[in-house]
């Protein structure tokens, strides 16, 4: 373990607890974050509080780009995942800046369809979950709780008036949340999300006026602030699992021939 961190990183493990960022950030913004840490670490995107080195992944946009940060973040002993990212809240029309903690992410966006086909909802770990709601509670910071769906892309997906939409009353969508909380679960990593309202039917994406992206972003600092100056808080007790997960016998096994002496994947004898 520690070389697929190493590439991402520029080191090969760092602490057990990691903040990933969904959608885009600006640099402004990525600055901001790292300043509530004491020190970058390296030119990737690893922080230092009292002396514990933290991985934080900006921009991972889509599921496929979150399942791969995850692996790469647990290559490096990451085992307690704080996601943040952004959502459309326009089922029941929440204001821009609305912070949601969502209890259930449903899989929409088809990371699962072919490799599980029967997975259809996702989980935040319960007891992460419990943590980060009570910090969120003693320092005054409105949330709601609510049902996400996680769609393949902003352009690609089902119109909102579908019969499954209608049946799960969702909250808020996005792309990436469902994707954390399955693929976490599945190699050990304890994960809970926060979204951020970005847009609803009354102001979309394409609303780059001033006073949006200040409620946006706004939001976000304040969550990332907040998530930062209790990190250690979210210690917790690793997720049982039944083998530790490790991205080289993962890609070995779905190899054709695992044990072919060409296959640079392949477990060591």
């Amino acid at each position: 373990m520690g070389k697929w961190a190493k590439s991402l990183f520029g080191r090969e493990s760092f602490g057990e607890i990691g903040i990933v960022l969904a959608g885009v950030s600006s640099q402004e913004i990525e600055k901001k974050i790292l300043g509530f840490f004491e020190k970058v670490v390296s030119s990737k995107d690893l922080a230092e509080k009292n002396r514990i080195r933290y991985p934080i992944v900006f921009n991972v946009y889509g599921a496929p780009a979150m399942v791969d940060a995850l692996s790469i973040m647990y290559d490096g002993g990451c085992r307690i995942i704080i996601f943040v990212g952004f959502a459309y809240g326009g089922f029941k029309n929440l204001e821009i800046g609305s912070i949601v903690i969502p209890n259930k992410s449903y899989h929409f966006e088809g990371i699962y369809h072919h490799i599980e086909p029967d997975r259809k909802a996702a989980f935040p770990d319960k007891d992460l979950k419990k943590k980060l709601e009570g910090v969120f509670m003693r320092e005054g910071i409105g949330y709601i709780n609510g049902i996400n769906i996680s769609v393949p892309a902003v352009v690609f997906q089902l119109p909102h008036a579908n019969r499954e939409y209608k049946r799960i009353k969702p909250l808020t969508l996005e792309m990436e949340l469902a994707a954390c909380y399955s693929r976490a679960k599945d190699i050990g990593i304890r994960a809970a999300g926060v979204l951020i309202v970005s847009d609803n039917r009354r102001r979309g994406v394409g609303d780059t006026t001033k006073e949006r992206l200040k409620l946006r972003d706004s939001a976000k600092i304040k969550v990332l602030k907040t998530v930062v100056s209790n990190i250690t808080h979210f210690k917790l007790p690793k997720l049982p699992t039944e083998k530790e997960f490790s991205i080289d016998n993962y890609l070995a096994s779905v190899i054709e021939d695992p044990n072919d002496v060409t296959n640079v994947y392949r477990k060591e004898k």
